[in-house]
């Protein structure tokens, strides 16, 4: 049962390009009237700060009330309240949010929100009344929400570069982004489709050699289900896949991947999983995340970065970075929008950047505010190199300890497989 723990003031959804408020329910009207504006304000202050590369804090506080947001595909889904609410049920609960609205609408965009404002606060009505959440289920929900979507074209390209990756049997068409409200319309043709997505953030750090120091993949497997009376499904993975918690097993007997940590959600039954790496299943409407695992140890990284620090010689206030990022995947196989961020030394006055394959499908930002370079390549092809060389000249004389300055190299690269299951 709720308590005075768990009251929420107000929920909106803000844009911070343009510091639109596109959704704003006020559940309590106990909060300052211009809360999206204070955070602007947070926000900008921040990025003035600190650049736009980090995150700022998710929670603050701003004469006795929480300001609590999660930034999620470009937007900011924020929760007020002047009570001690738990963070970790806010944040779930933003995520969760932002889930329903796939649900309903379709995608999660700018545009959609604005063409189904409507659509979205009877959402929200049904989920929190008067600023206790009564109800985060699709299933529940889809018997009180009436509105009809609007649906929108998804242009996103990220995915359109992924549908070159795609392996035989997979599918990353816009089926996947209809809204499971469709399936009420008795006109429609009632397909039972099941989408399922592997996305995996990997984050490794290299010696200057190019040697793996660290590795380490955060995976989950999300899916989006359209199957009507909750059936049962069978999904096994690899035969290979090594589970830490087999206490049997020695480190040096074991060759495969080595999951190091997971859990499931409420609606798989795992009885399977160690023996056999099956998972039973009993899926919602709607979009979950059935597994969270991690893995670290010996990966097999597509990416490998190779600096090199040389200060020149007869002028003490210059320094050469060079930069080589080398390719380990399949040539017919491309990564787009692949963003290096490389911090200098905090001496730095100026950079002068020398692209040594002539490439002009790349590009070198520098932020003079937090001495940070940012070079991003669109379209970096498999078993290919590419390299920049970058010119520092600083306001002051480059120590060795100014050279240590420099790094390390920010990377992230995120997969996704999609696979679509028609039944």
């Amino acid at each position: 049962m709720s308590n005075i723990f768990e009251m929420i003031s107000q929920f909106f959804i803000l844009s911070p390009q343009r510091g639109d408020v596109l959704i704003l329910r006020d559940f309590r009207h106990d909060t300052p009237q211009d809360t999206p504006g204070l955070l602007l304000d947070r926000l900008k202050t921040w990025q003035k700060d600190h650049g736009t590369e980090q995150d700022p804090p998710p929670i603050f506080n701003v004469d006795g009330f929480h300001f609590l947001f999660k930034n999620i595909q470009g937007l900011y889904f924020v929760c007020t309240t002047k009570f001690n609410v738990s963070p970790f049920m806010i944040y779930e609960l933003l995520g969760r949010v932002a889930i329903l609205i796939k649900d309903f609408c379709g995608i999660l965009s700018e545009e959609c929100l604005r063409l189904n404002s409507s659509l979205v606060y009877e959402l929200l009505d049904e989920i929190i009344d008067y600023g206790y959440v009564q109800t985060t289920s699709t299933d529940r929900l889809k018997s009180y929400v009436y509105e009809d979507p609007i649906q929108v074209k998804r242009e996103n390209i990220f995915m359109n570069s992924l549908a070159k990756l795609k392996a035989p049997g997979t599918s990353l068409g816009s089926s996947s982004n209809r809204p499971i409200t469709h399936m009420r319309d008795e006109k429609s043709v009632k397909q039972n489709d099941v989408f399922i997505d592997v996305i995996e953030r990997l984050v490794a750090s290299f010696a200057s050699n190019g040697m793996t120091v660290r590795a380490e993949i955060d995976g989950s497997i999300q899916v989006k289900s359209y199957l009507q009376g909750n059936p049962e499904i069978r999904l096994g993975l690899n035969s290979n896949i090594i589970l830490e918690r087999n206490k049997d097993m020695s480190r040096s007997d074991r060759y495969g991947i080595v999951f190091e940590d997971y859990k499931f959600h409420d609606s798989v039954d795992p009885t399977d999983f160690e023996e056999h790496k099956r998972m039973i299943i009993f899926p919602p409407e709607g979009e979950i995340t059935i597994m969270n695992y991690r893995i670290s140890g010996d990966v097999s990284l597509p990416f490998r970065v190779f600096p090199t620090v040389m200060r020149v010689p007869g002028y003490p206030n210059r320094m050469d970075v060079t930069i080589r990022i080398r390719t380990d995947i399949p040539e017919n196989r491309f990564a787009n929008k692949c963003t290096l961020t490389v911090p200098l030394p905090h001496v730095t006055q100026s950079i002068y950047n020398e692209n040594m394959d002539g490439s002009n499908d790349q590009s070198v930002q520098y932020d003079n505010r937090i001495k940070n370079v940012i070079w991003t390549i669109n379209n970096l092809q498999g078993g290919t190199e590419q390299s920049i060389k970058i010119k520092i000249t600083g306001s002051a004389s480059f120590s060795t300890v100014a050279e240590l300055e420099v790094g390390p190299i920010r990377q992230v690269i995120i997969t996704l497989i999609s696979f679509k299951i028609k039944l």
